[in-house]
């Protein structure tokens, strides 16, 4: 199964992208960022563009820039046609994308099917066949190189099938701390499945934050973090991680529609903000992460608000 040995991978610091910014803003802030340092970019996949489509033509404003879906959801497309979305972009790119993949809202047998996915795109990656509809069906245009697929990873279950199937993993809306245990389940899937756990990439997404009016940022980093506690699977998270209490408060607070009641420490625990944002982001390096990814939370003038939090915060 390809890994690090086999297919490049990113290191160093990413950033997401995630509002739906005018083309214009949104490739202008992809090409500065390049020369600032970063690595790789992510396109969580929502309801804004295709993310293998603006990846696509990311490709051409770019050189060495990974591009990565972080994450499409596994049942917004058959295996074939997200595997000739991968192809096409990974020619184009000249072997830079990153294939994230999640469970999406996908209920009971999620992770099983998540297997199953990624297990089928991978063959057709490879240039090999499937039995589909009217009979065995393959890329008439394979990718000239490995595509790394990852995938998104929350509780203990979901770690451990990274470290069996996946060349990367994306963690999410967790402290530092999650790291080495993330690193811990994963390291077990890997050896189950006689892969070496070195051979997966280990990223996190941390919202951040830098600029000049603290209390706006806040605001945005409260209601995202009230929405993100309301739903099970990260209220899990949260409880795994010591932040069970704050995480019930944010919940209602997000379903009273008063996000202001949002805890701040709970904010803070797993967000970059502010002064103290380089060196939270730099916690997570420390703490095992191969790949932090700085995830700029908008402000009111959204394209502003991402610049700046993404040049205060570029590696150099």
């Amino acid at each position: 199964m390809p890994g690090v040995a086999t297919s490049r991978q990113p290191k160093g610091i990413g950033f997401a992208l995630r509002d739906a910014l005018p083309w214009k803003a949104l490739s202008g802030i992809v090409r500065a960022a390049e020369p600032a340092g970063y690595g790789a970019v992510f396109l969580p996949e929502i309801s804004g563009r295709d993310a293998l489509v603006t990846l696509g033509m990311l490709a051409g404003e770019t050189r060495d820039l990974f591009l990565g879906t972080g994450v499409v959801p596994m049942r917004s497309r058959t295996p074939l046609v997200a595997a000739m979305g991968a192809a096409t972009v990974h020619e184009r790119s000249g072997g830079r994308l990153i294939l994230g993949l999640g469970t999406g809202d996908a209920g009971a047998g999620a992770l099983d099917e998540l297997r199953e996915t990624v297990g089928r795109i991978r063959t057709l990656l490879d240039g090999e066949t499937l039995e589909l509809g009217d009979g065995p069906q393959g890329l008439s245009l394979p990718p000239g190189s490995p595509v790394p697929i990852w995938v998104s990873a929350l509780g203990p279950r979901a770690m451990r099938l990274a470290g069996e199937i996946a060349d990367g993993v994306i963690l999410n809306w967790c402290p530092p701390e999650r790291v080495p245990f993330a690193r811990t389940r994963i390291a077990e899937g890997a050896e189950s499945s006689g892969r070496d756990p070195a051979s997966i990439t280990v990223a996190v997404y941390v919202r951040a934050w830098v600029g000049g009016d603290e209390a706006e940022a806040m605001s945005s980093l409260r209601a995202m973090a009230g929405q993100y506690a309301s739903y099970p699977a990260y209220r899990r998270q949260f409880e795994q991680v010591g932040l069970g209490p704050q995480a019930a408060v944010a919940a209602q607070a997000h379903r009273a529609g008063r996000s202001e009641d949002v805890p701040e420490v709970m904010v803070r625990a797993v967000c970059a903000v502010g002064d103290a944002a380089r060196d939270r982001v730099e916690a997570f390096g420390q703490a095992g992460a191969d790949l932090p990814i700085v995830y700029p939370v908008g402000t009111a003038d959204a394209a502003a608000s991402i610049e700046g939090t993404l040049v205060g915060l570029a590696p150099g």
